[in-house]
């Protein structure tokens, strides 16, 4: 930004001399000199041909020059680093926003960190900060320049932020490295990723949603596996769960995108896992090594695949490659979709939900949540939310208008708890404010009672309290 402002101050420099040239010219022209239209203005006889010509020439330099720093104003902008972390992990990424931040035009940011000690941890008060900081922030930037907004938070505090987060026009998301790259040529990669995320009427706010089921198009393997010790079954796939959806009380669903292992091995021995009566892993993901048709091997043997961002063409004086916006949305509109189906395939369940993604697709997920949570779904198969005796009034219209097409996502907080995965501990998270907290340490407790609990002893037969 600095070479192309100096470029900038030398042009209007040499336009203006120029300018004031031809002005000199046309205003002390002689009896030669007569202009009766446009084109007499280039002859000999009124101006000189090279002050006219290197006129126009840095005329047209400047005229482009300020079209440029009018581009790179809208798409680098402001750099806002929310960070969000165990206080246990180190920050890696300060190498890396030191390097985005030079192609920014100014820096935000809004940290903290957070332990780990309980059973239940809770960062609403962490993740409240972090928002309010970034909607401060936000309100008191210019709004001609666009927003770069680099997450590196954990799992369930990048849901709860990008769910409250507003969006503004002209937003782009950061995937920063871990080792950012010093050594690169003037103007060359830094080794960052961005996406342009906007929050236009053609990006999210106008979006048609459309159910998981209806487009035969998926990239991911939606994978469900009996909860508990049990073994595996044959064919495992979320439409052919063979408990009843009515009679699941809780669900552990893991977003796998970083590959490695078989989908049996996701989350395996923990006690939360080992608790839920099913397990539903998302993941890109090939078959066994061993062959046979598809769906002839057990569920589970799958092996994971990672998902990498699509990064595509670089732009002069951007902070990195561009990832192909297109299918980065595809992406997260999926995994909302399969979070959304599971939510309408056991109404009835509560859902704990892990993630190993990239940050962005983290943030982006929570914000795409909270805009699909309002829309009607379609494609969406009606009557799976039926109603009990006991409902409330309000769970009765919950119910009502899931089943006339509203997506179960509206739910979200009430029916599903982020799960966040440290040090090989997973742990049930109190990130926003809609959640029920009651609900949350009664799954807590559930799961330290089962991994207390002797292999020959039936958990009905426990002792209450």
């Amino acid at each position: 930004m600095f070479v192309l402002e100096t470029l900038i101050a030398i042009t209007v420099a040499l336009t203006t001399a120029f300018g004031g040239l031809v002005a000199e010219d046309v205003i002390s022209r002689d009896a030669a000199c007569t202009i009766s239209a446009l084109p007499d203005l280039w002859s000999g006889d009124c101006t000189s041909p090279s002050r006219l010509a290197w006129f126009l020439g840095t005329l047209l330099v400047l005229v482009g020059a300020m079209a440029l720093r009018a581009w790179l104003i809208a798409h680098n902008g402001t750099l806002y680093y929310l960070r969000l972390l165990p206080a246990e992990s180190a920050d890696r990424m300060r190498a890396a926003v030191d390097v985005a931040n030079a192609r920014s035009l100014d820096f935000r940011s809004a940290t903290g960190w957070f332990g780990t000690d309980d059973a239940v941890v809770d960062l609403r008060r962490e993740t409240d900060h972090v928002s309010a900081e970034l909607e401060r922030a936000m309100n008191d930037d210019d709004d001609a320049t666009g927003y770069v907004l680099a997450p590196n938070l954990a799992f369930p505090a990048a849901l709860a932020i990008g769910y409250d987060t507003l969006l503004r026009e002209r937003t782009h998301l950061a995937e920063l490295p871990v080792q950012a790259r010093k050594r690169r040529l003037p103007g060359g990669d830094t080794g960052v990723r961005t996406v342009y995320f906007d929050d236009g009427d053609d990006m999210w706010a106008e979006r048609r949603w459309r159910s998981r089921r209806s487009r035969p198009d998926s990239e991911l393997s939606m994978i469900t596996l009996p909860g508990g010790s049990a073994g595996t079954s044959p064919g495992g796939s979320a439409d052919t769960a063979t408990p009843p959806h009515t009679e699941v009380a809780s669900v552990w669903l893991s977003i796998q995108l970083e590959g490695g292992g078989l989908v049996s091995g996701v989350d395996a021995g923990q006690p939360l896992r080992e608790a839920a009566d099913l397990v539903v892993v998302v993941a890109p993901t090939s078959g066994p090594a061993s062959s046979g048709p598809a769906g002839s091997w057990p569920a589970g043997s799958e092996t994971l695949e990672p998902w990498t961002l699509p990064a595509g063409r670089w732009y002069p004086g951007a902070s990195g490659r561009q990832v192909d916006r297109r299918v980065f949305a595809r992406l997260v509109e999926e995994v909302s979709g399969a979070i959304e189906q599971v939510l309408d395939d056991y109404p009835e369940a509560h859902v704990l939900l892990s993630g190993r993604m990239p940050r962005s697709v983290a943030f982006a997920l929570g914000y795409v949540i909270s805009q699909r949570k309002d829309d009607r779904i379609e494609g969406k198969r009606k009557a799976l939310h039926p109603t009990r005796a006991d409902d409330t009034r309000a769970e009765r219209a919950q119910a009502r208008a899931e089943n006339e097409g509203l997506s179960s996502l509206s739910r979200f907080w009430g029916s599903v708890t982020p799960v966040l995965l440290h040090l090989g501990e997973a742990k049930p998270t109190l990130v926003h404010a809609a959640q029920r907290e009651a609900t949350v340490r009664e799954v807590a407790g559930e799961a330290v009672r089962a991994d207390t609990l002797p292999a020959d002893v039936p958990a009905d037969d426990l002792p209450e309290g």
